[in-house]
């Protein structure tokens, strides 16, 4: 039962109108200006006045503020309750959010191995059609692991070009350029990764510097 709802049920047992006096009773109680004893004498003097015999007033003073401090303390639990929800609310979401960073980095470096691997698998396969058409003599690997076809006097002179030979060409310079755009795009992927930790390093080696001119001057 709220503190209102005491008031105005114990006012009505001395026969004095609840809904009347109950708010202007509240009003005196609530005023933090004076001291909560203070409050609640005045409270009752007031229905003193209203009342032929005041002899059920008799503690009723005691009874205003035990209920007052009753609704306080639940008031304050009830706070205290609404911010520890909202503090383990806020380390949910961040505990969500941090899973997610993690799943999203663990996901692209799942892709990231995957790309390795199956550049591994296209090399190969690559290396398996050369050999297959005989060009495995006039072709090389270059630092990136790229295969490339040298032409040679023999392929020049050999006149019309096999149709699967040609095919398997076009085949294996589709595969070398997916490959090529792969690769760059790591290498410069790299290159910003480095870059980023360069700043990041820099702006730390700055901020220390700060800090110990500031120490120094104090």
């Amino acid at each position: 039962m709220t503190f209102d709802d005491w008031l105005c049920k114990r006012l009505d047992e001395l026969a004095i109108d609840g809904e009347v006096y109950g708010e202007y009773v509240r009003g005196i109680v609530a005023d933090e200006d004076t001291d909560l004893d203070e409050r609640c004498q005045t409270a009752v003097d007031v229905l003193r006045a209203v009342v032929e015999n005041d002899a059920g007033l008799a503690g009723l003073d005691a009874q205003i503020k035990a209920k007052w401090l009753e609704q306080e303390d639940a008031a304050a639990t009830k706070a205290a309750q609404s911010l520890e929800q909202a503090k383990l609310e806020l380390e949910e979401k961040k505990k969500a959010e941090l899973k997610l960073v993690e799943e999203n980095e663990r996901k692209e470096a799942e892709k990231a191995q995957a790309r390795q691997h199956m550049t591994r698998e296209e090399m190969l396969q690559r290396e398996k059609i050369l050999n297959e058409y005989g060009a495995a003599d006039s072709s090389f690997l270059d630092e990136d692991g790229n295969v490339i076809v040298r032409e040679t006097k023999k392929t020049e002179e050999s006149g019309p070009v096999n149709t699967n030979k040609t095919q398997a060409k076009e085949h294996q310079q589709a595969i070398r350029d997916k490959m090529k755009k792969e690769h760059d795009s790591k290498v410069k992927r790299d290159k910003e990764l480095l870059e980023a930790d360069r700043l990041r390093k820099e702006k730390a080696k700055r901020r220390t510097q700060k800090k110990e001119k500031q120490r120094g001057a104090g």
